[in-house]
């Protein structure tokens, strides 16, 4: 009997967290949508340093992408996931989603002003500092 109270909770548990993880897919594809060409590198990357940063497996992530792709998914307004993300993250792991964006942005090795315009976006409404936006991009340019 307790247990079926229990069940909607699980539930919801569950879908809170695929829920954040739907979160982050969209905003990372937004960048790699941003310069409205996607390359198997940039999904690559995405995959491999979300199984990094956030422990979800990169097929996972892969079938993600590949939905988004298919769908032709296109973001009108970044912020509802940013805010959820925000609210559910801790610093740290959001300074990761925008080193993950850069990295992507980076993939090419060719500063797209649609993308960076577009990791600039997501920095802001995730509520990082200036400072950590420039050390993040300083970090992955400095790498190449």
């Amino acid at each position: 009997m307790l247990n079926k109270f229990f069940q909607p909770f699980n539930k919801y548990e569950k879908k809170e967290e695929n829920s954040i993880n739907n979160d982050l897919y969209n905003l990372i594809y937004e960048i790699i949508i941003a310069d409205h060409v996607i390359t198997p590198d940039e999904i690559e990357l995405s995959a491999e340093l979300i199984e990094f940063y956030f422990q979800i497996p990169k097929n996972t992530n892969k079938e993600e992408f590949q939905k988004l792709i298919d769908n032709q998914h296109f973001n009108t307004d970044l912020s509802q996931y940013a805010m959820r993300l925000k609210s559910s993250l801790s610093y740290e792991q959001r300074m990761d989603i925008i080193l993950i964006c850069w990295q992507v942005l980076m993939v090419d090795e060719n500063e797209d002003q649609l993308e960076t315009s577009t990791v600039r976006t997501i920095s802001t409404l995730l509520g990082l500092e200036d400072k950590d936006f420039i050390l993040i991009r300083n970090r992955v340019k400095d790498s190449l």
